[in-house]
């Protein structure tokens, strides 16, 4: 990790939570829990009205509203919030049962997560948590990314400084590495592994985990159009979109939908994202998918000897809006005692040999079936060792990135 990014994370201000509710024990034992188990500086309203005049004059880093207010509804006044401040990370209580405008809350209003009264101070704390966590990674990348347009701008001179030039490359690689996960969940005997192979210092593959709701994890593999400094920036807004959606209860198409809706928002000009979306049910270690440009996965079933195509399909993100954007057909697999499940990009599949032979599917299935017998991470490194020794020497490498899930 960065000595940089971690003192700029030390560096952050003491956060401040806004506790808006008209049930005054409803403010003051939030109040008092938050106060005397957290460092945070609390402010308390029980009038959403006087709460958005504070806020005008000082905005804090993260706003709880109760769903049902009188003077107030609490979508009203957290869609009021989002319009003063976008990056206020807004959390709704709801009664119990309320699940319509919790869910409406965040289609039409964006909030990061709904908890539903009466609340579990343990999981409302883990909450906040993560939610301040997620707001200072926006706000350190949003730096970062001005850093490096700053750069991109003085390129000219700074490659009379080569020096100079692999110092800040380092800190982009540095960056880069930092947004990929460095340790994947305990997931009921199954485990992941993933390997990225940078065409240049930094590239544009991308890969995540995180956790949802109801026991289920989201994997993301992406490749964005081109490589290099401007395609590995772009994966920073990859991460913030796909974050959005941790320990949601939404389906792999939403996810992928709501991340073309962002990306569509701030991805520079002609830069597109092929992306695939897996969702592990980890109690019955069932996937769904959704893809969107990625070359179709590959399922081993290892006791079976058999391979098998995962054909999913559909449109890249960052083409069409929101209005016009449909997820492809989600496919759901099932992975038995043994079975690996193979995510990877074109780096891989349209490597060449001397022949103008590709790495292709038909290649690629047949080298997993005559090496079945390794586990998942030894069977990604010889894949990658076959690559190597697969290209010819004048091959113009792409970036590469394979991501396996395997059930023990």
């Amino acid at each position: 990790m960065s000595d940089k990014i971690e003192d700029e994370e030390r560096s952050l201000p003491k956060p401040k939570i806004m506790l808006v509710d008209d049930e005054p024990v409803v403010t003051d034992s939030l109040k008092t829990l938050l106060e005397f188990e957290t460092n945070y500086e609390i402010l308390a309203f029980q009038s959403p009205v006087d709460a958005l005049k504070m806020f005008q004059a000082t905005p804090v880093d993260v706003v709880i509203s109760d769903s049902l207010m009188a003077d107030m509804d609490g979508l009203e006044f957290l869609a009021e919030i989002k319009k003063l401040h976008p990056d206020t990370v807004r959390i709704l209580l709801t009664g119990y049962g309320d699940k319509e405008n919790a869910i409406k809350a965040v289609n039409e209003v964006g909030i990061f997560q709904y908890i539903e009264k009466p609340w579990d101070n343990e999981h409302l704390k883990l909450v906040i948590r993560n939610a301040l966590a997620n707001k200072n990674l926006k706000e350190i990348l949003h730096k970062k990314i001005r850093e490096l347009d700053t750069l991109l701008l003085q390129r000219d001179s700074l490659v009379q400084n080569q020096e100079l030039f692999k110092e800040e490359l380092s800190l982009a690689r540095q960056l880069q590495e930092r947004l990929l996960p460095n340790e994947f969940p305990e997931a009921n005997g199954i485990s992941f592994t993933a390997k990225y192979l940078p065409a240049l210092e930094v590239g544009g593959d991308f890969y995540d985990v995180m956790p949802l709701a109801n026991n289920r994890i989201a994997i993301l593999i992406a490749d964005i159009t081109g490589h290099g400094i401007q395609a590995a920036l772009s994966t920073t807004l990859l991460k913030l979109s796909f974050s959005d959606f941790k320990n949601c209860d939404m389906g792999t198409g939403d996810i992928l939908a709501g991340m073309n809706a962002t990306l569509m928002k701030i991805l520079p000009a002609n830069v597109f994202v092929a992306a695939l979306v897996v969702i592990l049910d980890t109690r019955s270690a069932q996937c769904s998918i959704v893809n969107g440009g990625i070359p179709y996965p590959i399922v081993l079933r290892r006791s079976k000897h058999r391979v098998e195509p995962v054909l999913a399909s559909g449109l890249v993100l960052g083409v069409v809006e929101k209005a016009s954007y449909t997820p492809g057909q989600e496919v759901v697999i099932k992975l038995e005692e043994s079975d690996s499940l193979i995510l990877y990009t074109d780096g891989l599949s349209e490597i060449q040999n001397e022949a103008n032979e590709q790495f292709g599917y038909e290649f690629l299935k047949n080298m997993i079936l005559e090496n079945s017998e390794k586990s998942g991470e030894k069977l990604i490194e010889h894949l990658v060792s076959l690559a190597r020794r697969f290209s010819n020497q004048d091959h113009n490498w792409d970036d590469i990135t394979i991501l396996g899930i395997e059930k023990a």
